[in-house]
């Protein structure tokens, strides 16, 4: 047995109408498995031409799903995180990293980040992204 692919897509773009506003076309896989924790992807495309990835998820074995917006921003929370747990290694002390809220998944990209130790010191982290899967290198300056 298989999903629908016309159902699953209807489904997907009323619910990222309701939760995201404007109107969306959504291209899931034409032949999806009817299967419990199943994962699959489809992809939605707003009027204005922007794209999202959708991860659908099976709940059940009688086809009913979740689905979730992927993000295509940097987990700023992981990166905040890892520079400030890597400064303590470092310099030791307890480091707080602040970085801009919304960073895009782009290879290259360099976004500044503020760091302060417990202590008051306090620097500039120029953070680039290695690749567009979130892995990054950092340098204090």
């Amino acid at each position: 047995m298989s999903i629908d692919p016309q159902s699953l897509e209807d489904t997907v773009q009323k619910g990222m109408a309701e939760q995201l506003g404007g109107e969306w076309t959504v291209a899931c896989p034409d032949s999806l498995e009817v299967q419990a924790g199943l994962t699959s992807n489809c992809v939605a495309t707003g009027a204005d031409g922007e794209t999202l990835d959708v991860s659908i998820t099976q709940t059940d074995d009688q086809g009913n799903i979740t689905w979730e917006v992927q993000s295509n921003n940097l987990d700023v929370t992981k990166l905040q995180d890892t520079v400030a747990s890597q400064l303590a290694e470092q310099l030791g002390g307890e480091w707080t990293v602040a970085c801009p809220a919304d960073v895009p998944l782009q290879q290259d990209l360099v976004t500044d980040c503020e760091a302060t130790s417990a202590d008051g010191q306090s620097g500039t982290i120029t953070v680039t992204q290695t690749d567009d899967q979130g892995n990054i290198s950092w340098e204090a300056s």
